[in-house]
């Protein structure tokens, strides 16, 4: 059995340079329909399904190759049955990066990926070469959110975020045991103090982001917003644009996305509320308005998502550039209200042209890899653990 799992692993090895190729896509698909056999719908697994599998589907020739790539994901099932055993929470990590930073395991189910989440688990390994790639890179990246972006950056695709949004967020075939940290105290901790009698109409129309506190979350460049108030329904719809620096290939990864917010009573602690998806995965947050004049407006917002808990400020204005009457304004506002001004960075809203992602374009893969797709199936059991290798910053 070792000889079948180690030829398993050099078909794999073969077949993943050939990113979305035809070859690859039959070779996995078949391995995906065999996974079947070997993973039940519940949590206990037997190894003897596994040789089972093998003797029925593989026992003709022109069965092997595809039963090889099918047994290669047997090995991951495998291996997951046989991971240490999950680390307790002890409440005080702010979401999944923090949790594997303290020595945290996530809770991974790998009949989950095949069977509930099968269609996507196909598209992305058998089918498209830049999701498994992105799938890959976020698993070393052990939840760092600025390595996860880059790997964004460099394989975002609307396969990977199909993937993550079956596979963490609806399904939860991976996911971090309940209790990591309390969002109900993060949000009412360090709340900021609205601007009274704020009139969220004179939010209508585009705006850009030109100043932004939160290093992580608040400086990428072009990042415009335009927003649509309905007094039907006392809501706002907003649209975000932004783009991030692919630091390996060079140039920019834009996005798009729309988060619906709620206009809140005077009486709440918040301006807005908002929610939204990016990269398959939704959020919440909390918005602030602190400050506000006819070419500026001065927010903060505090947030969550499954990979962290968050918060930020941002400087909207009607141009590209804060003018310089318009910053000295600004800057008093975020003062009074405890910021440091000089913590605040100027956000690049040049926005030089980008030609349009190619999807299609090959990825290069390498049997070094594997163990980043193993990381999925048995979090925690390659590459050292569960903390991120200092020198991987999401450039794979």
């Amino acid at each position: 059995m070792k000889r079948r799992w180690l030829a398993a692993l050099a078909l794999l090895a073969v077949a993943l340079p050939l990113g979305g190729s035809f070859v690859q896509s039959n070779m996995m698909e078949s391995g995906l329909r065999q996974i079947k056999h070997v993973v039940p719908r519940t949590r206990a697994r037997s190894k003897l399904h596994v040789e089972d599998a093998y003797e029925r589907s593989c026992f003709s020739p022109p069965a092997l190759i595809g039963c090889l790539a099918g047994l290669c994901l047997s090995f991951l099932v495998a291996a997951a049955q046989s991971a240490p055993a999950f680390a307790e929470a002890d409440g005080s990590p702010t979401g999944f990066a923090e949790f594997a930073r303290k020595g945290g395991k996530m809770d991974a189910d790998v009949g989950c990926f095949f069977v509930q989440c099968g269609k996507q688990t196909k598209e992305c390994f058998a089918e498209d070469g830049r999701c498994l790639k992105g799938a890959m890179c976020l698993a070393r990246c052990r939840g760092d959110a600025d390595c996860a972006t880059q790997c964004f950056a460099e394989y975002g695709c609307p396969r990977l975020d199909a993937w993550l949004n079956c596979t963490v967020e609806k399904q939860q075939c991976v996911s971090v045991p309940a209790g990591t940290y309390d969002v109900k105290k993060f949000y009412a901790e360090q709340v900021p103090t609205k601007m009274k009698d704020f009139d969220v109409r004179k939010l209508d129309g585009k705006w850009y982001k030109v100043r932004g506190y939160n290093p992580k979350y608040d400086c990428y460049p072009c990042q415009t917003n335009s927003f649509k108030y309905d007094p039907a329904t006392n809501t706002m719809a907003t649209d975000v644009k932004l783009r991030v620096a692919r630091k390996k290939s060079g140039g920019y990864w834009e996005n798009t996305l729309t988060e619906k917010m709620d206009v809140q009573a005077p009486s709440d602690r918040s301006t807005l509320f908002a929610k939204g998806e990016i990269f398959g995965l939704s959020f919440q947050e909390e918005w602030y308005v602190l400050g506000a004049d006819d070419d500026f407006v001065v927010t903060a917002y505090v947030g969550n998502n499954l990979q962290d808990a968050y918060r930020g400020s941002f400087v909207y204005a009607r141009t590209p550039v804060l003018s310089v009457e318009a910053e000295a304004k600004a800057r008093a506002i975020v003062e009074k209200n405890g910021y440091d001004w000089s913590k605040y960075c100027v956000i690049d809203n040049a926005c030089p042209d980008q030609p349009p992602v190619d999807y299609s374009a090959p990825v290069s893969m390498n049997m070094d890899d594997m163990q980043d797709l193993l990381e999925w199936f048995a979090p925690g059991s390659t590459r050292g653990g569960t903390v991120k290798d200092a020198g991987f910053n999401g450039d794979y």
